[in-house]
Order: structure tokens, then C-alpha cells, then sequence
């Protein structure tokens, strides 16, 4: 759920900012500053959440799927369930989860609209046109004034007309309308977050604080202007996407920054603790979240690359937990039929295969990380893949990339899809334990070769990892040929350092005889 987490994540920003606002800038009298600084922070929310710092992961890319996890112990799974048609059920957890969120947005999209025809419904009073083509329209007995857009609506009867006609100049001239948009959809968006209701009831304050300001500037008296605001503040109708010149919930803080001393110049240097803010916001949500939806990678060497490419890429099929293989006729040998053509982004084409299991990466004898992608045998999906160990006597297996995969099935195919097919394909209950075998060592100095006993049939696969369960070595067609100075995957090709070392060699057409265990690299 990717929108999900993008939209936590850019929540939690919203929360950071305005909390640095309450902090330090809330009481400071650069009203213009501050307005500015939460349409810029609320819209940066949103935005920042595109970026990460690629230096906090730089392997993200390319060993994702190699992160160890605890041991995945043996499951056994009753062979009839697969034969049961497995369908998904539309009342699962995320599909609840867009149902409300889209319902409650679309009542208050509904009440926005509600509102904007009310004050269109106002348009139809008598009106005259001020400066700057500004309509001033008159409600009689109305007790009401306030500014929408370039919209005044006043009632003549009100006394100090003219005071209230320059206060919503004010609003008008400075296109506060447009704020207050903008924060009713940014809340139609975010309406689980009670921060996104005071930061639209704090820009709106702010509106007043300005007007106030220049209202107050020349011929009103500040005394005389907070007298007005009480006198006329009861009985003031709340219509909300409109800038009013009296509304009694905050009056007391209007009249208050009306006699506040104005901010030092100094003050403005606050905004200079906000950017380690920024770094630190996005380094943790860098390493806090999976990042999937970053499209923006900051102080990185490394060049971004999908993030499931290894499940697209043909020699490293260690990675995409699949080996795909060809068997030749009148033979129990099978020959690995090299996919090397295969563009990135591009749907693989359909080979056979005898078995697919969902779990076949180990180390240090322990298994890790369940396959990802969507499992689909005879048109079939699979939805837990923790509880899928496998098949044999598979004919074909199609491995789809993510965009492909997306499109066919939806969100299940966010990580890709692995499709199967055979007429007489039967249940693996259990996943096979690798065979214990003993630790090996290869001295370079020496200039010996990694050769695995017992390991000598036509086609093999070998993949070298590191202590962190890292891809350092692959190849799709091992001879023996590995020196143990070289290594040929990403990052590692370059002199591999001393130390130990896991293997794990795949025997083409024959998972039983896999080879699984530890290599102690000599000088």
C-alpha cells in the first residue's frame, strides 16, 4: 500500500512543520513570513516525501531482497488446498481502508461544494463595482461581511462601513481566498489528521492578522478598531471558505497582537533551525520507509534503478528465487537457456521449467525472505505466499515485471508476478533442508579455484554472499573456474577481502542435490 505510506509519511511532515511553527515563529509579528512559511511547509510535505539521501541506503536497489530475516521455519501445507479455487475477497483490510477514506473525503468535497453554491447564491443581490474590479454586494438585514475571491458582501446597514470595506481590501488585494482553498482541499485529503484543521484555522488568523495590520496602519485607531471588532463580533454567522471581518472565536487573539510589540529583525533567524529539520525529516524517513514512491534520490553515486530489478534482470536468478532452465531430450541433464536479450521493463518470454518453489535463498542453513512476487499456477493466485513452499512437474514459468504485473493484477502485482502452468503440476508440502556440508577454503595465494565436490553435473549456478547476506559473486553457468579475487555483481567487482563466506550452487533440473555452505577465503 504505497499511497498509504506515502500519505503517512507526508502527514508526519505536516505535523513536523506546523509543530516548528507553533515552537518558534506562532507569537512572532512578521505575519506576511509566517503566512508563507505554512503554504510552503504544506506543500513541501507532500513533496518531500519523493526524495531520500541514497548514502543511507545504498544497496537498497540491488540487494533488497537479501536483507536476512529470522529463520522461516518448515511449513506444511495440505496438497487440496491448492486444488481449491482461491479467490480474493473484496472486504479485506486494504480495500476497507480506501472505502472509508474515500467516503468520508467525498461528504467533504460535497459540503465544499455545498458552501461555494451558497455563497454563489448570494451573487444574485444588487451589486456595484469598487476599485480593481472588485463587487461589493449588498445583503440587507443580513448583519454579515466578509470576502470571497474579488467578492465583498456587506450589509448597509452595518455602521463604519468604510473600516470594513478597507479591512476586506486587504483580504482581497492579497489573495487570502486562495489560501483558505487550498487548505479546505489539503483537509478534504487529510481529514484523519487534526493538524491539517489547525493549520487551516491558523492561516486564517494570520489572514486577519494582516488585515488588521494595514487597517490599522493609517486614520483607525488600534483602540478604537479592537472596540469596533467586540461590538459588532456577536451574532457573526460562520461561513467557512470566507475571510470575515468579525468572527468571535478569535477576536481575543486579534485584539491581542494588535498591541503586540513588533518582532527584532533577529527573529527571522529562526527559520535557519528549520533546515537540519528538513535533513533530519528526510533522513529518517529514508531509512523508516520502504521509499518505493521516491523518485528523487539526494547525495547518491549509485544510478537509481527499480527497485525489483534483480526479479527483471536474467544473470542474477538467485535474486528472483526462479531458475529457468531447458531439458534436453533423452536426458536427465538439463542445459540453463541464457536470457541475455531480455530488455529492462520488458515481460520475459515463456520457458519451461520442471518445479518453482517460493522459498530458495538460504544462509548459514537458514532460509530467507519469502518470494514477493504475485504466484499464479493455472490461473490461480496465490495470497499468502508464506504458505505456498511449492510445485513440480510445472511445464512453463513466466516471470512478469512490476508494470506489466500491476496492470494485469492490480495492486498484488506491485512486486511482480511469477505465472505457471502444467496439466499434472503436484503440491510440495514441505520445502527440501539443505544438506549439511562441510565449511571449504580457497587460498589465492595459491592460486586455487573454488570447486565444489560432489557437484559435477552440466549446468550449474553458483552465487558467492558476503557476511551481510550479500550478493558478491553470480553466475548462471559455473566451470570451476571462481579464484575468489574477482567478483562480478554490482558494487563487489573488485578484490574480495579475506574472511568467510557463503555459497549456495544450484544444480540445473535437480533442487534435491543444491549445494549449500561456507567458504573461508585465504589471503
Amino acid at each position: 500500500m504505497n499511497w498509504l505510506y506515502y500519505l503517512l509519511e507526508a502527514n508526519l511532515y505536516l505535523v513536523l512543520f506546523y509543530g516548528f511553527y507553533r515552537l518558534f515563529l506562532q507569537k512572532e509579528t512578521f505575519y506576511a513570513l509566517n503566512r508563507y512559511f505554512l503554504i510552503t511547509t504544506s506543500v513541501s510535505a507532500f513533496l518531500l516525501p519523493l526524495f531520500q539521501f541514497g548514502f543511507l541506503k545504498p544497496s537498497e536497489n540491488l540487494v533488497a531482497d537479501y536483507t536476512l530475516n529470522d529463520e522461516i521455519q518448515q511449513i506444511y501445507t495440505p496438497s487440496e488446498s491448492f486444488q481449491t479455487q482461491i479467490k480474493a475477497s473484496i472486504f479485506n483490510f486494504e480495500n476497507i481502508l480506501i472505502a472509508t477514506y474515500l467516503i468520508v473525503s467525498i461528504l467533504l468535497l460535497a459540503k465544499l461544494l455545498y458552501s461555494l453554491y451558497k455563497i454563489m447564491k448570494m451573487k444574485k443581490s444588487s451589486f456595484k463595482t469598487l476599485e480593481n474590479g472588485v463587487k461589493l454586494f449588498d445583503l440587507n438585514e443580513s448583519k454579515v461581511a466578509f470576502s470571497f475571491f474579488n467578492l465583498l458582501f456587506l450589509d448597509p446597514q452595518l455602521t463604519e462601513k468604510s473600516t470594513i470595506i478597507k479591512h476586506e481590501l486587504v483580504h482581497i488585494k492579497q489573495r487570502h481566498s486562495i489560501d483558505v482553498m487550498f487548505y479546505e482541499i489539503l483537509q478534504i485529503i487529510n481529514w484523519f489528521n487534526p493538524f491539517s484543521y489547525l493549520i487551516k484555522r491558523e492561516i486564517k488568523i494570520i489572514h486577519e492578522y494582516l488585515a488588521d495590520e494595514e487597517t490599522t496602519s493609517y486614520e483607525v485607531e488600534k483602540y478604537a478598531y479592537a472596540l469596533f471588532l467586540i461590538k459588532n463580533s456577536s451574532g457573526a454567522q460562520n461561513l467557512p471558505l470566507t475571510n470575515q471581518i468579525f468572527s468571535s472565536s478569535i477576536l481575543k487573539r486579534r485584539i491581542s497582537m494588535l498591541n503586540q510589540k513588533k518582532s527584532g529583525s533577529w527573529a527571522r533567524l529562526k527559520l535557519v533551525l528549520f533546515i537540519p529539520i528538513i535533513g533530519g525529516a528526510i533522513s529518517i524517513s529514508t531509512m523508516a520507509f520502504t521509499k518505493d514512491y521516491a523518485i528523487v534520490v539526494l547525495s547518491s553515486t549509485e544510478k537509481v534503478q527499480p527497485r525489483n530489478i534483480l526479479q527483471e534482470t536474467p544473470p542474477l536468478k538467485e535474486k528472483a528465487k526462479l531458475h529457468i532452465a531447458v531439458p534436453k531430450k533423452n536426458s536427465t541433464s538439463v542445459k540453463v537457456k541464457k536470457l541475455h536479450s531480455i530488455k529492462k521493463n520488458e515481460q520475459t518470454e515463456k520457458l519451461p521449467q520442471t518445479y518453482f518453489y517460493a522459498r530458495n535463498t538460504y544462509y548459514e542453513g537458514k532460509a530467507t525472505k519469502t518470494d514477493p512476487r504475485f504466484i499464479v499456477v493455472n490461473g490461480k493466485g496465490i495470497e499468502d505466499n508464506k504458505l505456498f513452499v511449492g510445485v513440480q512437474n510445472t511445464e512453463s514459468v513466466k516471470i512478469i515485471n512490476q508494470s506489466i504485473a500491476i496492470k494485469k493484477y492490480g495492486n498484488k502485482g506491485k512486486n511482480g508476478a511469477v505465472e505457471i502452468t502444467g496439466n499434472n503440476i503436484k503440491t510440495i508440502d514441505k520445502f527440501p533442508t539443505p544438506p549439511p556440508f562441510p565449511r571449504l577454503s580457497l587460498d589465492r595465494a595459491k592460486n586455487e579455484l573454488l570447486v565444489i565436490p560432489e557437484s559435477d553435473y552440466e549446468t550449474k549456478t553458483l552465487t558467492i554472499y558476503n557476511k551481510h547476506g550479500e550478493v558478491v559473486y553470480n553466475t548462471t553457468d559455473y566451470k570451476n573456474d571462481w579464484n575468489g579475487k574477482q567478483g562480478n555483481y554490482g558494487d563487489f567487482a573488485s578484490d574480495l577481502p579475506k574472511g568467510s563466506y557463503q555459497y549456495f550452487m544450484k544444480i540445473s533440473g535437480e533442487p534435491l542435490k543444491n549445494k549449500r555452505g561456507a567458504i573461508e577465503m585465504k589471503n
